[in-house]
């Protein structure tokens, strides 16, 4: 262990005056506030950024591709084209699916309310997206429905409230005619009966999706082509931008590519913007905080005159009073920065567990999810304790060098 080390330790156990106590006391106490306020900060934009991300390609694939209409009028041949994008490298699987804009509504709700109707093969939808994580056994859930039986649907839980509809209810539901041959837009309807009401904690599934079958959905709004939208999941080391581009580039003619990254960039680079300046501002705690470093230190230099005075005449350099009050100063801001770190660590864990950041239907629209959970990242942390680590090194300097240039003389004065 250096000397300089040693003695600052010894310092630090020493029983200073009463005021210098409270002055560390307050300057560790501020420190560790400062730096679990940054914890929990970043905590909470992090879980945010993680929990959209992971909802929007839980729900959805990682790439999508959207059929164009040909110049003849027809449909692109997607099947053709799903057996193309299988065979690029870092494809994983691809499935088949029918996007709808609808209408949904109840005997208690008939004025119904806007829906998305997602048709799927539950089965290959499983392969492209975490379906399993909000509605398991989707085969059960999703039934074709046969003679005197209605097709089984599952609709999100706050769609499910809107309609006012429980497991086993029916609902109606109202699309376009999508033919060729409708001239004019005619909608159509079609009974099912809600077999599943899923929870994702993604606002916007929650409040508008509805899953059925492919095929019982491409017969009500009668579709022509087998799907309209191919998801794509890909290897989980592929470059999705470079997949996309590969995707593209096999898919051909008639297909438009894009994958989630572009479709909610925007999104995400806000988020990113706004969790910097987060750090930079609530950072600032932490550099104010270090004032009473600075005062706890400047009192100890006066407190400890005597003995920079015995230590240099025995030899000792400037520099090593300097290195002993950094090290002293690092001493009181680590202590500071580890309580602050645990601190915050609970809190974060605390608001997770018992889900403390809830909103209710009309705040999640907003905020796009109805649970925040905190995430604590090992690159957060190393970032906030490198900057604690810099302004705790800058506030010890000054009365470091103010140790080194104590002039002997006085300090051996009345000894």
């Amino acid at each position: 262990m250096p000397l300089e080390l040693e003695v600052a330790l010894a310092y630090l156990r020493a029983r200073p005056s009463r005021l210098v106590s409270s002055v560390s006391l307050l300057s560790i106490a501020g420190i560790g506030l400062g730096v679990a306020a940054l914890v929990v900060a970043m905590g909470l934009l992090s879980g945010y950024r993680t929990e959209i991300r992971e909802k929007l390609i839980g729900s959805n694939a990682e790439v999508v591709v959207f059929p164009l209409t040909l110049p003849s009028g027809g449909n692109s041949d997607t099947e053709a084209a799903e057996r193309r994008i299988a065979a690029v490298r870092g494809v994983r699987a691809v499935a088949p699916v029918i996007y709808q804009a609808g209408v949904a509504s109840s005997a208690s709700t008939p004025d119904g309310a806007d829906a998305i109707l997602k048709g799927v093969d539950p089965a290959r939808e499983r392969a492209v997206s975490e379906i399993d994580a909000y509605l398991p056994d989707a085969e059960a859930a999703l039934t074709r429905g046969g003679t005197g039986v209605l097709p089984g649907i599952a609709i999100g839980t706050e769609l499910a409230r809107r309609l006012d509809v429980r497991s086993g209810d029916a609902v109606t539901l109202g699309v376009p005619d999508r033919a060729r041959d409708t001239g004019r837009l005619s909608p159509r309807f079609g009974q099912f009966r809600v077999t599943r009401i899923f929870r994702t904690n993604f606002a916007e599934y929650d409040s508008e999706w509805v899953f059925l079958d492919r095929t019982v959905l491409r017969a009500l709004c009668r579709l022509e082509s087998p799907a309209d939208v191919i998801e794509v999941r890909l290897a989980p080391s592929s470059d999705v931008g470079g997949a996309a581009r590969a995707i593209e580039k096999a898919a051909g003619r008639g297909f438009s590519v894009t994958d989630w990254r572009s479709m909610n960039g925007g999104l995400f680079s806000a988020l990113a913007l706004q969790q910097t300046t987060l750090f930079l501002v609530i950072g600032l705690i932490v550099a104010v905080s270090t004032f009473n470093v600075v005062a706890t230190l400047v009192m100890t230099v006066q407190e400890k005159k005597r003995d920079i005075g015995v230590l240099a005449t025995l030899g000792a350099e400037p520099r090593f009073f300097s290195r002993v009050f950094v090290w002293l100063g690092a001493l009181l801001g680590g202590s500071g920065v580890l309580a602050g770190i645990l601190f915050g660590a609970l809190v974060c864990w605390a608001a997770t567990t018992f889900r403390l950041l809830s909103f209710p239907p009309g705040v999640a629209e907003i905020y796009f999810v109805s649970f925040i959970p905190f995430l604590v990242r090992g690159i957060d942390l190393l970032a906030i304790v490198g900057f604690a680590a810099l302004a705790i090194l800058i506030a010890s300097w000054l009365p470091a060098r103010r140790a080194s240039r104590i002039d002997i003389a006085e300090a051996l004065r009345y000894e």
